[in-house]
Protein backbone atom coordinates (compact mmCIF):
# COMPACT_ATOMS: atom_id res chain seq x y z
CA UNK A 1 0.00 0.00 0.00
CA UNK A 2 1.19 3.20 -0.77
CA UNK A 3 2.26 5.32 2.36
CA UNK A 4 -0.29 7.82 3.16
CA UNK A 5 0.32 11.60 4.73
CA UNK A 6 -2.34 13.63 6.47
CA UNK A 7 -1.13 16.90 4.38
CA UNK A 8 1.18 16.46 1.18
CA UNK A 9 2.88 19.62 -0.47
CA UNK A 10 4.05 19.38 -4.37
CA UNK A 11 6.67 21.82 -4.27
CA UNK A 12 9.60 22.72 -2.37
CA UNK A 13 9.87 26.62 -2.53
CA UNK A 14 8.81 29.91 -1.08
CA UNK A 15 5.11 28.61 -1.55
CA UNK A 16 5.66 25.01 -0.32
CA UNK A 17 8.41 24.67 2.68
CA UNK A 18 6.25 27.01 5.06
CA UNK A 19 3.25 25.33 4.65
CA UNK A 20 4.91 21.60 5.50
CA UNK A 21 6.54 23.53 7.98
CA UNK A 22 3.53 25.18 9.45
CA UNK A 23 1.31 22.09 9.40
CA UNK A 24 3.93 19.80 10.94
CA UNK A 25 3.72 22.56 13.97
CA UNK A 26 0.05 22.03 14.07
CA UNK A 27 0.74 18.35 14.57
CA UNK A 28 -0.32 17.02 10.64
CA UNK A 29 1.85 13.99 9.42
CA UNK A 30 3.35 16.04 5.88
CA UNK A 31 5.14 15.09 2.83
CA UNK A 32 7.22 17.49 0.38
CA UNK A 33 7.22 16.16 -3.47
CA UNK A 34 10.32 18.28 -4.74
CA UNK A 35 11.27 17.71 -8.53
CA UNK A 36 14.51 19.69 -8.59
CA UNK A 37 16.38 21.44 -5.79
CA UNK A 38 14.96 22.48 -1.97
CA UNK A 39 14.20 26.48 -1.95
CA UNK A 40 12.50 26.31 -5.48
CA UNK A 41 12.85 29.12 -8.39
CA UNK A 42 14.08 31.82 -5.43
CA UNK A 43 16.83 30.03 -3.49
CA UNK A 44 18.64 28.28 -6.68
CA UNK A 45 17.61 30.49 -9.80
CA UNK A 46 16.27 33.69 -8.48
CA UNK A 47 15.95 36.57 -5.75
CA UNK A 48 18.71 34.52 -4.10
CA UNK A 49 21.77 34.19 -6.20
CA UNK A 50 21.08 37.58 -7.94
CA UNK A 51 20.89 39.39 -4.89
CA UNK A 52 24.19 37.50 -3.69
CA UNK A 53 26.11 38.93 -7.29
CA UNK A 54 24.43 42.53 -6.64
CA UNK A 55 25.83 42.38 -3.30
CA UNK A 56 30.05 43.05 -4.21
CA UNK A 57 29.04 44.94 -7.01
CA UNK A 58 27.73 47.52 -5.48
CA UNK A 59 30.20 47.37 -2.28
CA UNK A 60 32.57 48.35 -5.54
CA UNK A 61 30.37 50.42 -6.51
CA UNK A 62 30.47 52.50 -3.55
CA UNK A 63 34.45 52.11 -3.34
CA UNK A 64 34.40 53.86 -6.66
CA UNK A 65 32.42 56.96 -5.41
CA UNK A 66 35.93 57.20 -2.65
CA UNK A 67 38.14 57.11 -5.75
CA UNK A 68 38.75 54.05 -5.37
CA UNK A 69 38.75 51.22 -8.23
CA UNK A 70 38.50 47.40 -6.75
CA UNK A 71 38.14 45.18 -9.78
CA UNK A 72 36.03 42.37 -8.77
CA UNK A 73 36.23 38.93 -10.75
CA UNK A 74 33.20 37.63 -12.13
CA UNK A 75 34.30 34.44 -11.06
CA UNK A 76 34.80 35.05 -7.83
CA UNK A 77 30.76 37.03 -7.54
CA UNK A 78 29.79 33.58 -9.35
CA UNK A 79 31.73 31.49 -6.41
CA UNK A 80 30.04 33.57 -3.76
CA UNK A 81 26.38 33.45 -5.30
CA UNK A 82 26.79 29.63 -5.52
CA UNK A 83 27.85 29.72 -1.76
CA UNK A 84 25.09 32.05 -0.37
CA UNK A 85 22.58 29.25 -2.42
CA UNK A 86 24.03 26.39 -1.13
CA UNK A 87 23.77 27.97 2.57
CA UNK A 88 20.24 28.81 2.03
CA UNK A 89 19.34 25.67 -0.12
CA UNK A 90 20.57 23.31 3.00
CA UNK A 91 18.66 25.53 5.98
CA UNK A 92 15.48 24.74 3.60
CA UNK A 93 16.73 21.11 4.54
CA UNK A 94 17.51 21.40 7.91
CA UNK A 95 14.18 22.98 8.62
CA UNK A 96 12.28 20.14 6.74
CA UNK A 97 14.40 17.27 8.82
CA UNK A 98 14.32 19.09 11.83
CA UNK A 99 10.57 19.25 11.84
CA UNK A 100 10.13 15.65 10.40
CA UNK A 101 8.47 16.49 6.65
CA UNK A 102 9.36 13.48 4.83
CA UNK A 103 10.72 15.04 1.48
CA UNK A 104 10.11 13.07 -1.70
CA UNK A 105 12.38 13.48 -4.62
CA UNK A 106 10.62 13.68 -7.86
CA UNK A 107 7.60 15.24 -10.13
CA UNK A 108 4.54 14.09 -9.14
CA UNK A 109 1.39 13.98 -11.09
CA UNK A 110 -2.45 12.99 -10.01
CA UNK A 111 -4.19 9.92 -10.00
CA UNK A 112 -7.06 10.92 -8.32
CA UNK A 113 -8.71 12.25 -6.00
CA UNK A 114 -5.96 11.31 -2.66
CA UNK A 115 -3.80 9.78 -4.57
CA UNK A 116 -0.49 11.34 -7.11
CA UNK A 117 2.12 9.41 -8.58
CA UNK A 118 5.84 10.38 -7.67
CA UNK A 119 8.46 9.44 -10.60
CA UNK A 120 11.13 7.34 -9.65
CA UNK A 121 9.25 6.53 -5.94
CA UNK A 122 6.04 5.37 -6.33
CA UNK A 123 2.30 6.54 -5.28
CA UNK A 124 1.73 8.65 -2.11
CA UNK A 125 -1.41 8.75 -0.83
CA UNK A 126 -3.25 12.01 1.16
CA UNK A 127 -5.74 13.56 3.20
CA UNK A 128 -5.08 17.24 2.13
CA UNK A 129 -3.25 18.93 -0.91
CA UNK A 130 -0.92 22.10 -0.70
CA UNK A 131 0.23 22.57 -4.32
CA UNK A 132 3.17 25.12 -4.68
CA UNK A 133 4.69 24.18 -8.24
CA UNK A 134 5.50 27.92 -8.78
CA UNK A 135 6.52 29.10 -12.35
CA UNK A 136 8.99 28.85 -14.94
CA UNK A 137 10.62 31.21 -17.29
CA UNK A 138 8.47 32.33 -20.16
CA UNK A 139 10.04 32.69 -23.84
CA UNK A 140 9.38 34.30 -27.17
CA UNK A 141 9.08 32.59 -30.44
CA UNK A 142 12.47 32.04 -31.94
CA UNK A 143 14.41 32.77 -29.26
CA UNK A 144 13.82 29.71 -26.73
CA UNK A 145 17.13 29.35 -24.55
CA UNK A 146 19.36 26.98 -25.38
CA UNK A 147 21.91 26.96 -22.07
CA UNK A 148 24.69 28.62 -24.77
CA UNK A 149 24.21 31.94 -25.99
CA UNK A 150 20.35 32.41 -25.29
CA UNK A 151 19.69 32.51 -21.44
CA UNK A 152 16.56 32.53 -19.33
CA UNK A 153 17.66 33.68 -15.48
CA UNK A 154 18.18 29.99 -14.88
CA UNK A 155 21.49 29.83 -17.42
CA UNK A 156 22.36 33.56 -16.59
CA UNK A 157 22.73 32.99 -12.77
CA UNK A 158 25.21 29.60 -13.87
CA UNK A 159 27.47 31.73 -15.95
CA UNK A 160 30.42 31.26 -14.51
CA UNK A 161 33.30 33.37 -17.30
CA UNK A 162 32.06 37.10 -17.94
CA UNK A 163 30.50 37.66 -21.16
CA UNK A 164 32.16 40.61 -23.17
CA UNK A 165 28.55 41.93 -24.26
CA UNK A 166 24.83 40.53 -22.96
CA UNK A 167 21.44 41.71 -24.65
CA UNK A 168 19.16 41.60 -22.25
CA UNK A 169 15.21 41.24 -23.44
CA UNK A 170 12.98 42.38 -20.69
CA UNK A 171 13.28 45.47 -18.40
CA UNK A 172 11.23 43.88 -15.64
CA UNK A 173 13.16 43.77 -12.05
CA UNK A 174 14.82 40.61 -13.34
CA UNK A 175 16.27 42.09 -16.37
CA UNK A 176 17.36 45.07 -14.81
CA UNK A 177 18.72 44.22 -12.18
CA UNK A 178 21.30 41.58 -13.95
CA UNK A 179 21.67 44.57 -16.52
CA UNK A 180 23.13 46.49 -13.37
CA UNK A 181 25.42 43.29 -12.39
CA UNK A 182 26.43 42.97 -15.49
CA UNK A 183 27.03 46.43 -16.66
CA UNK A 184 28.99 47.18 -12.75
CA UNK A 185 31.27 44.20 -14.05
CA UNK A 186 32.44 45.68 -17.28
CA UNK A 187 29.99 44.06 -19.61
CA UNK A 188 28.47 46.18 -22.37
CA UNK A 189 24.59 45.64 -22.24
CA UNK A 190 21.65 46.55 -24.19
CA UNK A 191 18.36 46.46 -22.24
CA UNK A 192 15.48 46.21 -24.46
CA UNK A 193 11.78 46.62 -22.70
CA UNK A 194 8.49 46.82 -25.41
CA UNK A 195 6.71 49.23 -22.70
CA UNK A 196 7.47 53.39 -22.85
CA UNK A 197 9.31 52.57 -20.11
CA UNK A 198 11.23 50.67 -18.03
CA UNK A 199 9.42 48.54 -14.79
CA UNK A 200 6.57 48.87 -16.43
CA UNK A 201 5.01 47.38 -13.13
CA UNK A 202 6.36 49.78 -10.25
CA UNK A 203 5.83 53.77 -9.68
CA UNK A 204 6.73 55.62 -13.28
CA UNK A 205 8.87 57.93 -11.09
CA UNK A 206 10.89 54.74 -9.76
CA UNK A 207 11.63 53.60 -13.51
CA UNK A 208 12.87 56.79 -14.03
CA UNK A 209 15.48 56.52 -11.48
CA UNK A 210 16.17 52.90 -12.71
CA UNK A 211 16.52 54.34 -16.24
CA UNK A 212 19.01 57.18 -15.49
CA UNK A 213 21.22 54.95 -13.14
CA UNK A 214 21.88 52.02 -15.92
CA UNK A 215 22.62 54.99 -18.56
CA UNK A 216 25.61 56.03 -15.68
CA UNK A 217 26.93 52.87 -15.64
CA UNK A 218 26.81 52.37 -19.52
CA UNK A 219 23.39 50.12 -20.16
CA UNK A 220 21.90 51.14 -23.48
CA UNK A 221 18.29 51.41 -22.75
CA UNK A 222 15.98 50.99 -25.73
CA UNK A 223 12.19 51.45 -24.64
CA UNK A 224 8.95 50.99 -26.99
CA UNK A 225 11.30 48.66 -29.08
CA UNK A 226 11.73 45.16 -29.72
CA UNK A 227 13.87 42.37 -31.10
CA UNK A 228 12.32 41.72 -34.21
CA UNK A 229 14.93 39.20 -36.05
CA UNK A 230 17.33 37.15 -33.68
CA UNK A 231 20.29 34.93 -35.23
CA UNK A 232 22.28 32.79 -33.48
CA UNK A 233 26.16 31.92 -34.39
CA UNK A 234 28.74 29.85 -33.21
CA UNK A 235 30.09 32.33 -29.92
CA UNK A 236 27.36 35.42 -30.11
CA UNK A 237 23.97 36.22 -31.56
CA UNK A 238 23.04 39.41 -33.75
CA UNK A 239 19.77 40.81 -33.05
CA UNK A 240 17.71 43.72 -35.18
CA UNK A 241 16.11 45.89 -32.60
CA UNK A 242 13.09 47.92 -33.66
CA UNK A 243 12.62 51.42 -32.00
CA UNK A 244 10.45 54.61 -32.10
CA UNK A 245 14.07 55.95 -34.45
CA UNK A 246 14.27 52.82 -36.73
CA UNK A 247 15.91 49.68 -36.47
CA UNK A 248 19.32 49.18 -34.49
CA UNK A 249 21.90 45.96 -35.09
CA UNK A 250 23.22 44.85 -32.01
CA UNK A 251 25.68 41.79 -31.59
CA UNK A 252 25.93 39.98 -28.16
CA UNK A 253 27.85 37.27 -26.73
CA UNK A 254 25.29 36.04 -24.81
CA UNK A 255 21.35 37.04 -24.62
CA UNK A 256 19.10 37.07 -21.94
CA UNK A 257 15.43 36.22 -22.18
CA UNK A 258 13.65 37.79 -19.24
CA UNK A 259 9.77 38.49 -20.25
CA UNK A 260 8.05 37.21 -17.65
CA UNK A 261 6.42 33.73 -16.05
CA UNK A 262 4.32 31.41 -16.87
CA UNK A 263 2.55 28.73 -13.88
CA UNK A 264 3.73 25.00 -13.41
CA UNK A 265 0.16 22.99 -13.83
CA UNK A 266 0.77 21.81 -16.97
CA UNK A 267 0.96 18.13 -16.70
CA UNK A 268 -0.02 17.82 -13.19
CA UNK A 269 -3.51 16.44 -13.57
CA UNK A 270 -5.03 19.14 -11.44
CA UNK A 271 -8.22 18.72 -13.33
CA UNK A 272 -8.80 15.45 -12.11
CA UNK A 273 -9.35 17.14 -8.71
CA UNK A 274 -11.53 19.64 -10.21
CA UNK A 275 -9.07 22.52 -9.80
CA UNK A 276 -9.99 25.60 -11.78
CA UNK A 277 -7.39 27.44 -14.09
CA UNK A 278 -7.39 31.16 -15.08
CA UNK A 279 -6.97 32.27 -18.68
CA UNK A 280 -3.11 32.22 -18.25
CA UNK A 281 -2.92 28.48 -15.99
CA UNK A 282 -2.77 30.29 -12.62
CA UNK A 283 -4.65 28.06 -9.93
CA UNK A 284 -7.70 30.33 -8.56
CA UNK A 285 -7.76 30.50 -4.84
CA UNK A 286 -10.25 32.43 -2.23
CA UNK A 287 -8.41 33.99 0.70
CA UNK A 288 -8.39 30.87 2.49
CA UNK A 289 -5.91 29.63 -0.40
CA UNK A 290 -8.70 26.96 -1.53
CA UNK A 291 -9.15 26.03 -4.65
CA UNK A 292 -12.36 24.62 -6.46
CA UNK A 293 -12.00 21.62 -5.25
CA UNK A 294 -12.22 20.42 -1.24
CA UNK A 295 -9.05 19.96 0.49
CA UNK A 296 -7.03 21.24 -2.12
CA UNK A 297 -5.34 24.10 -1.64
CA UNK A 298 -2.65 26.72 -3.55
CA UNK A 299 -0.18 28.97 -2.39
CA UNK A 300 2.99 31.64 -4.44
CA UNK A 301 3.78 31.86 -7.78
CA UNK A 302 1.25 29.14 -8.77
CA UNK A 303 -1.89 31.17 -7.42
CA UNK A 304 -0.92 34.02 -9.64
CA UNK A 305 0.42 37.82 -9.34
CA UNK A 306 2.15 39.39 -7.61
CA UNK A 307 5.31 36.86 -8.25
CA UNK A 308 7.24 36.87 -5.11
CA UNK A 309 9.23 35.08 -2.27
CA UNK A 310 7.39 36.89 0.47
CA UNK A 311 3.82 36.82 -1.19
CA UNK A 312 4.65 33.22 -1.35
CA UNK A 313 5.49 32.84 1.96
CA UNK A 314 2.52 34.22 3.73
CA UNK A 315 0.56 32.30 1.68
CA UNK A 316 2.19 29.19 2.31
CA UNK A 317 1.10 29.50 6.01
CA UNK A 318 -2.40 30.45 5.46
CA UNK A 319 -3.10 27.22 3.30
CA UNK A 320 -1.26 24.96 5.85
CA UNK A 321 -3.41 26.62 8.53
CA UNK A 322 -6.71 25.70 6.96
CA UNK A 323 -5.34 22.63 6.34
CA UNK A 324 -4.91 21.72 9.59
CA UNK A 325 -8.51 22.80 10.19
CA UNK A 326 -8.33 26.62 11.30
CA UNK A 327 -11.49 28.59 9.29
CA UNK A 328 -9.89 31.85 10.30
CA UNK A 329 -7.01 31.95 8.37
CA UNK A 330 -7.00 33.87 5.63
CA UNK A 331 -4.61 36.25 3.30
CA UNK A 332 -5.79 39.53 2.87
CA UNK A 333 -3.02 41.91 3.06
CA UNK A 334 -3.30 45.48 2.82
CA UNK A 335 0.01 45.62 0.74
CA UNK A 336 2.52 43.75 -0.42
CA UNK A 337 5.48 44.89 -0.97
CA UNK A 338 8.04 45.23 -4.24
CA UNK A 339 11.65 45.67 -4.39
CA UNK A 340 14.01 46.29 -6.92
CA UNK A 341 17.61 45.75 -6.11
CA UNK A 342 19.59 48.07 -7.56
CA UNK A 343 21.60 51.55 -7.06
CA UNK A 344 19.66 52.92 -5.44
CA UNK A 345 17.43 50.27 -4.31
CA UNK A 346 13.66 50.68 -5.26
CA UNK A 347 10.84 49.91 -3.21
CA UNK A 348 7.09 49.62 -4.03
CA UNK A 349 3.82 49.11 -1.40
CA UNK A 350 0.67 50.04 -1.21
CA UNK A 351 -1.36 51.98 -3.80
CA UNK A 352 0.17 54.52 -6.72
CA UNK A 353 -2.03 57.48 -6.51
CA UNK A 354 -3.67 56.51 -9.48
CA UNK A 355 -4.99 53.52 -8.06
CA UNK A 356 -5.97 54.96 -5.17
CA UNK A 357 -8.58 57.31 -6.91
CA UNK A 358 -9.64 54.34 -9.04
CA UNK A 359 -10.93 52.51 -5.53
CA UNK A 360 -12.60 55.86 -4.40
CA UNK A 361 -10.05 57.39 -2.40
CA UNK A 362 -9.55 61.11 -2.60
CA UNK A 363 -6.05 60.90 -3.06
CA UNK A 364 -2.66 63.03 -3.35
CA UNK A 365 0.86 62.47 -3.80
CA UNK A 366 3.87 64.34 -2.52
CA UNK A 367 7.38 63.59 -3.38
CA UNK A 368 10.10 64.29 -1.03
CA UNK A 369 13.85 64.26 -1.65
CA UNK A 370 16.48 62.85 0.52
CA UNK A 371 19.16 63.87 -0.40
CA UNK A 372 19.15 66.16 2.82
CA UNK A 373 19.31 63.11 4.95
CA UNK A 374 22.66 62.41 6.13
CA UNK A 375 22.95 59.13 5.92
CA UNK A 376 21.55 59.20 1.94
CA UNK A 377 24.38 61.85 1.58
CA UNK A 378 26.89 59.38 2.94
CA UNK A 379 26.32 56.65 0.57
CA UNK A 380 25.96 59.04 -2.36
CA UNK A 381 22.66 59.26 -3.71
CA UNK A 382 21.90 62.60 -5.11
CA UNK A 383 18.09 62.23 -6.76
CA UNK A 384 16.78 59.43 -4.23
CA UNK A 385 13.31 60.47 -3.27
CA UNK A 386 10.36 59.01 -0.93
CA UNK A 387 6.68 59.45 -2.71
CA UNK A 388 3.74 58.90 -0.36
CA UNK A 389 0.36 58.49 -1.53
CA UNK A 390 -2.48 59.37 0.95
CA UNK A 391 -5.64 60.28 1.67
CA UNK A 392 -6.46 63.68 1.85
CA UNK A 393 -9.62 63.64 4.45
CA UNK A 394 -8.30 61.09 7.06
CA UNK A 395 -4.54 61.74 6.18
CA UNK A 396 -3.99 57.72 5.77
CA UNK A 397 -1.07 56.25 4.16
CA UNK A 398 -2.34 54.63 1.01
CA UNK A 399 1.20 53.74 -0.97
CA UNK A 400 4.92 54.55 -0.32
CA UNK A 401 7.48 54.77 -2.81
CA UNK A 402 11.10 54.62 -2.07
CA UNK A 403 14.27 55.49 -4.14
CA UNK A 404 17.33 54.95 -1.39
CA UNK A 405 19.77 52.81 0.06
CA UNK A 406 18.23 50.24 1.70
CA UNK A 407 14.91 50.57 0.26
CA UNK A 408 14.29 47.26 0.81
CA UNK A 409 14.68 47.49 4.39
CA UNK A 410 12.68 50.52 5.61
CA UNK A 411 9.73 49.91 3.25
CA UNK A 412 8.59 47.32 5.74
CA UNK A 413 7.71 50.25 7.93
CA UNK A 414 5.73 51.39 5.31
CA UNK A 415 4.04 48.52 4.91
CA UNK A 416 3.17 47.55 8.79
CA UNK A 417 1.96 51.31 8.68
CA UNK A 418 -0.79 50.67 6.25
CA UNK A 419 -1.39 47.47 7.74
CA UNK A 420 -2.54 48.94 11.09
CA UNK A 421 -4.24 52.16 9.37
CA UNK A 422 -1.58 54.51 10.69
CA UNK A 423 -2.04 57.79 8.94
CA UNK A 424 0.61 60.70 8.30
CA UNK A 425 0.62 62.23 11.68
CA UNK A 426 1.42 58.41 13.05
CA UNK A 427 4.29 58.28 10.92
CA UNK A 428 5.16 62.23 11.96
CA UNK A 429 5.16 61.21 15.49
CA UNK A 430 7.35 58.36 15.54
CA UNK A 431 10.86 58.86 16.08
CA UNK A 432 13.46 57.37 14.25
CA UNK A 433 17.45 56.74 14.65
CA UNK A 434 19.63 59.06 13.70
CA UNK A 435 21.37 58.81 11.00
CA UNK A 436 19.53 56.10 8.89
CA UNK A 437 17.57 56.28 5.48
CA UNK A 438 14.62 55.24 7.81
CA UNK A 439 14.22 58.83 8.76
CA UNK A 440 12.37 59.11 5.21
CA UNK A 441 9.28 57.85 5.98
CA UNK A 442 8.92 60.61 9.14
CA UNK A 443 10.56 63.80 6.93
CA UNK A 444 8.17 62.71 3.98
CA UNK A 445 5.33 62.92 6.76
CA UNK A 446 6.36 66.26 7.78
CA UNK A 447 6.86 67.70 4.85
CA UNK A 448 3.05 66.43 3.74
CA UNK A 449 1.93 67.93 6.90
CA UNK A 450 3.94 71.06 6.39
CA UNK A 451 5.79 71.29 9.17
CA UNK A 452 9.26 69.76 8.37
CA UNK A 453 12.24 70.38 10.46
CA UNK A 454 14.96 70.28 7.39
CA UNK A 455 12.78 71.50 4.63
CA UNK A 456 12.41 74.96 4.12
CA UNK A 457 8.77 76.11 2.90
CA UNK A 458 8.24 78.81 0.51
CA UNK A 459 6.17 81.42 2.72
CA UNK A 460 2.99 82.13 1.23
Amino acid sequence: MPERFDLLVIGGGPGGYPAAVRASQLGLNVALVEADSLGGECTNYGCIPTKAMLHPVLSALTLKRLGVNVEVPFESVARFAEEVVSRVRGGVETLLRGYGVEVIKGRARVKERRLVEVDGYGEVRYDKLVVATGTSPATLPGMEPDGDVVLDNRGAVRLRKKPGSMLVIGGGYVGVEFATVMASLGVEVHLVEIMDRLLPGMDRDLARIAERHLKALGVKVYTSSRVGELERRESHAKATIETPKGRVEVEAEKVLVAVGRRPNTRGLGLERLGVELDSKGYVKVNQGMETTAPGVYASGDVAGPPLLAHKAFAQAVVAAERAAGDSSAAYDPRAVPSVVYTEPELASAGMTKEEAERRGFEAAEKRYPLASLARVYMEGCRDCFIKVVYDRGSGAVLGVHVAAPHASEIIAEAVLAMEMGAALEDLALTIHPHPTVSEALREAAEFILEKPIHYVLRRR
